[in-house]
């Protein structure tokens, strides 16, 4: 029996709505609260923006997978643009853009590659976590690439049983880890499936980094966890450079603001690119209050 968020993926990426919905402009303007837009030139300008609030910028290029497409190129070219406005930017990337369905040594090359041209910046670079079942692919990929990039992060989504235990792990290494409750459908024999067991395992995760030599970066929007790591990192003695917040472009901005306003770093994360609508078609599996807004764009005409 399919779960809710798996008939929303179904709905809006693998129907005809897809199809249509991709060239709707009403589609498009519900995108564009979460999306900086499809060029490089549109990352920059609310990259630009943000950082003048005194937010951090984290980038993800959300790709055509057009043969042709050269994401290197893309990235090299938004981080020269950003440079002296965004120090210590952070570029997030998906296995799938490095190939790694295709070919797991080329996906190696390629991120070898991009963590160069970030470094060359001054940034860095995080691998995002995908699929459950790539999970070891996706792992035998970052450590393979951070013995010689040792500042990757990775992406660990805590709804994962075993990812407690990857997260002691990369503690103990003083890792940079990025922490989500995760938006993929996975099984009950894989997964903490209640809300509150996905927001506990993200306490227990949070928990065993915050004591740890580890950098936690901890992606969500919700204020008692936010508050909770704060308690965190006080009663480990972390300043404020020794984590961070990261959230969406888009949802919670003014609780953004706050953050840094308080002295705390807050990255922004804003997805750019020609894959808008395979982004927006996740968020809504991940979050299917967003549907209506969805279904309203795609209809109304007016």
């Amino acid at each position: 029996m399919r779960r809710s968020g798996d008939w929303i993926r179904w709905l809006v990426l693998g129907s005809w709505v897809a199809r249509r919905a991709a060239q709707d402009p009403g589609v498009w303007e519900l995108a564009s609260n979460y999306v900086a837009g499809r060029e490089v030139c549109d990352a920059v300008e609310v990259g630009s923006k943000l950082c003048r609030q005194g937010l951090r910028l984290g980038f993800s290029y959300l790709s055509s997978h057009d043969p042709g497409e050269d994401t290197n190129a893309v990235i090299d070219e938004l981080l020269k643009r950003m440079q002296g406005i965004s120090d210590g930017s952070e570029v997030a990337v998906k296995p799938s853009v490095l190939g790694m369905k295709t070919s797991i040594g080329q996906a190696k090359k390629a991120l070898a590659e991009l963590c160069a041209t970030a470094e060359g910046h001054g940034a860095h670079v995080t691998l995002e976590m995908q699929w459950p079942a790539d999970y070891d692919d996706v792992m035998d990929l970052y450590r393979t690439v951070r013995e010689d990039h040792p500042m990757l992060g990775i992406t660990l989504p805590t709804n994962l049983l075993r990812v407690e235990t990857e997260c002691r792990r990369l503690g103990a290494e003083g890792a940079r880890v990025r922490l989500c409750v995760g938006s993929y459908p996975v099984g009950h024999a894989l997964a903490h499936i209640t809300e509150q067991d996905k927001a506990l395992a993200l306490v227990r995760c949070l928990r065993i980094l915050m004591e740890s030599r580890a950098y936690p970066m901890l992606a969500t929007h919700d204020p008692r966890i936010i508050e909770l790591a704060q308690e965190l990192a006080l009663r480990n003695g972390r300043g404020p450079e020794s984590f961070e917040y990261q959230m969406f472009h888009g949802v919670r901005p003014l609780e953004q603001r706050r953050l840094a306003d308080i002295g705390l770093r807050c990255r922004t994360y804003i997805p750019f690119g020609p894959g808008w609508y395979g982004y927006l078609a996740t968020r809504m599996a991940a979050r299917p209050r967003i549907l209506f807004s969805y279904a309203r764009a795609l209809l109304d005409k007016r």
